[in-house]
């Protein structure tokens, strides 16, 4: 048995390119950069590409730093640039998710917002005061 799967999240390193093919198959082409385990590794940049629905989804979304988590399978390919045989490494990418972007600003977010007061700024929660009567006394028939 073998096995393709791959499983990334990153960033978008620009903003992804939809296009249609003459079948008017949706398709979109990005880049992920990904960063490693170690701070001080650099990160690695996958093409990624995605068809149909998902692609459509990316295009409109997704932008230039989005935090995103992709799910698909690695493929390779060939191609020629004036004659020079060339190859080619893709994510073709299955699942999507959107993990919030760079700024935490736009259609995701990462966190929550804040609830607000009438005025437009952050409510202050405060901690409700204890109520009722602490008895203080020793009578109490366990030791502790």
């Amino acid at each position: 048995m073998s096995m393709n799967l791959v499983v990334l999240t990153g960033r978008l390193v620009k903003d992804p390119e939809l296009k249609y093919g003459q079948s008017g198959m949706a398709f979109c082409r990005f880049t992920l950069a990904v960063n490693r385990m170690k701070r001080d590794d650099p990160a690695d940049f996958i093409g990624c590409t995605a068809f149909g629905k998902t692609a459509e989804l990316i295009g409109e979304y997704l932008r230039k730093g989005s935090n995103t988590g992709v799910q698909g399978r690695i493929q390779t390919r060939t191609y020629e640039v004036n004659g020079e045989k060339r190859y080619g490494t893709d994510v073709i990418v299955d699942r999507i998710e959107f993990l919030g972007s760079k700024n935490d600003s736009g259609n995701f977010e990462s966190t929550p917002s804040k609830p607000k007061n009438d005025y437009g700024s952050a409510k202050t929660i405060k901690k409700p005061e204890p109520t009722g009567v602490v008895d203080n006394d020793d009578d109490d028939e366990f030791p502790f």
